[in-house]
This record gives C-alpha cells, structure tokens and sequence, in this order.
C-alpha cells in the first residue's frame, strides 16, 4: 500500500514538473533564419506541441547536419532528432500537418525535394522536381525570397492527409498550378490555369478544411500592366477539381478585391470579405469605395452581395485621428483575419495604414542627388501604421459596431516606385515585409474563443532596469464580447519573434547570437 502511494505521489509530482517547464532553450542553433524555422503542432483543431527545425553543425565539407526537436504544449521536448543534408540545400519552408513534417529544400543546381518526416524522425517519403522543370517565375521567386530573407510561403497542411503547394505553371506566360500531394510526398492531383488562356494568371491560397480548399486568383492583360480582375477559386480537395470560379465584379459593375475568405462546412458556404470599387475604377491605383461581405455555397452558387460605403453605413463608425488642431485625412484599411462566432457574428481585424510623404526619403535622395558615392533606393513615401480595428456584424451581416484599439504609430519607408500605388497593393506589399503591428490570431472554436495578438511599439519604460519591456497588445472575443488588454514581455535579446501558444498564451523566442542558443517560453495572455 505504503508502496502504491508513493508511486501516486512520484507520478503526481512528476506531472506537476511536467506542466510547470513552459520554457526550454536549444543550444548550437547556427543562425537566426534557421532558430526562425518553428512552428505549432496542430492536431483536430488543439494545439498539442511545437516544434523547432535548426541548423546544427557542418558535418563535412559537402553536408550539412541539422535537428529536429519535437515539444508538448508545455515546452517539454518529447522528442529530437537529426537529419544530414548537402550544404548548397537550402530549406526554403517547413510545415507539419498533424501527422507528418513536410521540408522544402531547394538546391541551385538540382532544384526542388520535398521529403517527410514522422515525429520520430523516420523518412517517410521524398520527391525531387529537377530544376529545369521549374518555371523561371519559381526560380525568381525563390531567389528574391533568399535575397531579402523572406518566408517562402507556398506549402500548407491538408489536414493529417498530406499538403497542398501553391507553385507557377511551367507556361511561356505567367500562371499557376495547385499540386496534393500525400504524406509519403506523393503527388496525388494538380490543378493548373488554362495555358491557352490570353492572360497571365496568379494564384493565392486562401483556406483549406476537410473537404473543400479556396484561393484568389488574379487576371492581368500582361505582367506589368496594373489593370487586374480577381476570381474567387473553389476546389474539392478530395476529388481535385474545381468546383467553380467566380468573378469578383468588372469594369461597367467595378471591380472587387478579395481579402479573406471563410469556408463553413457546418453552413455550407463560404463568407468572403473584401473592398468594392466605382465603376472603371483602377483597382491598383484607386481607392475603394467600402467593404463588401459575401455569400457563396458550397456549389459555387454566388449569393447576396451587401456593401458598406466608407461614406454611407460606415461613416458613423469611422474616425479621422487628429493631431493637434490639424485633422488627418482618413486611414485605409487592411483586413488581416475574418473571424465568425457560433452566433453568426462576423468580426473584421483590421490595421490603418496612410501614404505619406517621408521626411527620411526626402532626405536620403537629396544626399543621394548631391553626392555621387551615395545610393539610396528609398522613395519619397512612407506609410504610417496606425491603430487596430474590429468590426462587428451580427448574424443578418448588419454592421453593429467598429472598436478601435490604439497603439502607437509605426513607420515603413517605401522602396522606390512604391509611393504610386493604391491602398491595395500597398496593404499586401506592407504585410508581405512584416511591416504591420498584426502578429497571430489564436482559435479554439470549440469553446467559442479568439484572441488577436499583435506588437505595440508603445513599450513600457523601467527606470530600475536596463531593458525595455516588448509590449504585447491582445483583442480577446469570447462568446461574441470584445474586450483589449497590453501585457508587457521582458526580453533580453534584440533578436526575438511571438508565435500561437496553448490557449490563453503566447509562444515568445528569443536568439541569442554569441551564445548561439535560442530560448522559447511561454507567457500569459490575460492576467
């Protein structure tokens, strides 16, 4: 008896240190891009671990080794292991769909592998694309992403069935190819744009769920032309085909832009949310004339269309923000989330963001001007990043209310040529960079909970302390009830990112680079 008791006690302790760890730190990571290379562990819809991917060691001239440690929720390493690679391999993505890894290596000489790893660390599959069968469109991509180290973000899970790859079609004009493939890195169907087809077409994934997958896909004359038409893409991912292809609007009706889509099995639709535009409008270089939501079923069958004009329904809701005396003129808006609560409810997250002349270009490219050993490729323009929004329709999709979340203001300096463009393409050109405040959004649909994550570079001074708090700003909507709060994070390295935790807390990283070590922990979410 006395026995068992004491085995309870050893099992209970041991359960309680377990829970307790929430931190760990990984030693001999290489670099920074490679301490970058972590993810969540996903399966039914529960985050149930992490996992970090890392350059290790050169193991001789020709390879290189790297390591692959799995953790719980709680940041407990379960388990690790290491896999040897040619040193010109360079892994360009990593994603782990509930079951198996998938890594994206490519090579300058060889070009693409795709290879499978279980979470003990046995290969499960690997299939090579010889680069000469890739389209120069993916060879620019790829080399433009590792020039200014960028994510290659081409790869996403399809459930524990495998991935889908969003890729250019091999075509003397631009266009795209959707590939499945299993979890032994098996191609299992392709979808590809009409290669006949007098426009160049692109495509951009949008959501995947069980059954169903949809992506944008965008029309332009030629490449350089900004005039562009978008399509609403509906795939059954089980069979491989598609569904249908809807038109977002034309020139006589104005055309449509496609910001996030939200595929509702349970519903049997899809929500889409996006900007509408005047008639002839440009869609590049105009600016919109509102938001609009949308219904589509499952069929493909377009339904109602019900619009808010930025000077109509959503004026009341919309503020000018004022500096001084001076009122500024309106922010544009980028939507970066589109959450739906069990009610129906629909919420928008959304970040202002305005064009505007650069103080710091200005200066850059006078001094460029008068000194022939100074280059700058800066623009005159600037955008300015301003405060959080969240727009709520109720379940008969009537706008109810607009919060407004305030943070402090942030700068991105455009690169030349930026400063000519519309609120759209600037909006994906600023998230492209990582240049918006947003971070994550964290689900547990099932209790019917969403927390909004994202950086507020209003951080909390300590006098008694050498460093600066990392402020974290969070927009809890719980059971359709809104509510913000700013939580500040200690971090001791110049070098640090957030990412998705267990419910009610955040994932923060931090790479030390002497040290060569990188630290992950979790913090607290709400006090």
């Amino acid at each position: 008896m006395m026995k068992n008791v004491k085995m309870l006690m050893f099992a209970l302790l041991l359960g309680l240190t377990t829970v307790k760890a929430q931190e760990t730190t990984v030693d001999n990571v290489l670099n920074l891009r490679s301490a970058k290379h972590s993810g969540q562990i996903i399966e039914n819809n529960k985050l149930v671990g992490y996992f970090i991917f890392f350059t290790k060691e050169k193991v001789d001239k020709a390879n290189t080794a790297y390591e692959i440690e799995v953790f719980d929720d709680n940041y407990n390493s379960s388990s690790k292991f290491e896999i040897v690679r040619p040193k010109n391999s360079l892994l360009l993505e990593m994603v782990y769909n509930g079951f198996v890894f998938m890594l994206h290596f490519f090579d300058q000489k060889s070009g693409y592998e795709f290879v499978t790893f279980d979470k003990t660390g046995e290969m499960t599959g690997s299939t090579k694309i010889p680069k000469d069968e890739l389209s120069n469109w993916e060879i620019q991509r790829v080399s433009a992403n590792l020039n200014s180290n960028t994510e290659n973000v081409t790869l996403y899970p399809n459930g524990n069935k495998g991935f889908i790859r969003s890729t250019f079609a091999k075509y003397k004009k631009l266009g795209y190819e959707i590939v499945a493939y299993d979890n032994e890195a098996k191609e299992i169907w392709s979808i590809k744009s009409n290669e006949a087809s007098s426009m160049v077409e692109m495509v951009e994934i949008n959501d995947i769920t069980s059954k169903y997958m949809t992506a944008t896909v965008t029309k332009k004359k030629n490449v350089m032309t900004r005039e562009m038409t978008n399509y609403l893409l509906l795939v059954d991912i089980e069979e491989g085909k598609v569904i249908s292809e809807t038109k977002l609007g034309d020139d006589d009706s104005g055309l449509r832009s496609l910001l996030k889509s939200f595929v509702d099995e349970k519903r049997n639709n899809i929500t889409i949310v996006g900007e509408f535009f005047k008639p002839k409008d440009d869609i590049v270089k105009d600016r919109s004339q509102g938001i609009y939501l949308q219904e589509i079923s499952l069929d493909g069958q377009s339904g109602e269309i019900r619009t808010y004009a930025w000077k109509g329904e959503l004026a009341e809701f919309t503020a000018s923000l004022e500096d001084g005396d001076k009122k500024e003129r309106p922010f544009y808006i980028f939507f970066h989330d589109v959450i739906i609560g069990k009610n129906g409810s629909i919420f928008l997250i959304g970040e202002q963001f305005l064009k505007q002349v650069s103080a710091g270009g200005v200066a850059m490219n006078i001094l460029a001007s008068a000194s022939p050993n100074v280059s700058t490729n800066a623009s005159n323009f600037e955008i300015l990043i301003g405060n959080m929004l969240v727009f709520e329709f109720n379940a008969k999709k009537d706008i109810v209310n607009i919060e407004t979340i305030t943070k402090k203001r942030t700068r991105v300096i455009l690169p030349q040529g930026m400063g000519a463009y519309g609120s759209q393409t600037l909006g994906y050109y600023i998230k492209s960079i990582g240049g918006f405040d947003y971070s994550f959004t964290s689900r547990n649909k099932e209790k019917d909970m969403y927390e909004v994550v994202y950086i507020d570079a209003n951080r909390k001074e300590d006098d008694k302390s050498a460093l600066s708090d990392v402020m974290i700003g969070v927009i809890s909507i719980k059971q359709g009830k809104t509510n913000a709060n700013r939580i500040p994070i200690n971090c001791k390295s110049s070098n640090w990112w957030i990412q998705p935790g267990k419910p009610g807390f955040i994932s923060v990283s931090e790479y030390f680079r002497k040290e060569k070590k990188i630290n992950m922990r979790l913090e607290k979410l709400t006090y």
